[in-house]
């Protein structure tokens, strides 16, 4: 057998023996039972709170965009709870602490009024109804 022949062969045999792994029992993958989905897998998670719906990401968040603003280190902060300077800090979950922020920034909450001034280096932070993180954006 020629070496070009064995290396041909050994990764036929790699290739199947990775694609084996992934079905079946033990798989790669976690398997849902019949008839269900992963959102409802999720329901009985901590991430799940009764009632409250997942957060909803205003728009495409691009990190690159976010440079002149500081705002590209945030972006991991998506759909996690905002907590005002002085308040305290929620009892579960991921939050993101307003102290934490690089000034000039700007906090825009449901039904806010913003001003027509833009600033490039200023960084908005917009929050839904439930106080979550869903859009960054410079201006």
């Amino acid at each position: 057998m020629s070496l070009k022949s064995f290396y041909k062969l050994a990764g036929t045999v790699s290739c199947a023996a990775l694609l084996a792994g992934c079905t079946g029992q033990g798989g790669m993958f976690p398997s849902f039972p019949e008839n269900s989905t992963p959102e409802a897998a999720l329901a009985g998670s901590s991430s799940a709170t009764a009632g409250i719906p997942a957060p909803v990401i205003r728009q495409p968040v691009l990190p690159e965009y976010l440079v002149g603003c500081r705002g590209h280190v945030l972006v991991p902060a998506l759909g996690m709870t905002f907590v005002a300077k002085n308040a305290p800090a929620p009892t579960s979950g991921q939050y993101l602490r307003e102290e934490r922020l690089t000034v000039p920034y700007r906090i825009i909450r449901p039904g806010d009024r913003l001003s027509q001034d833009r600033s490039t280096q200023r960084l908005n932070v917009e929050l839904d109804a439930y106080g979550r993180v869903v859009g960054l954006a410079c201006g």
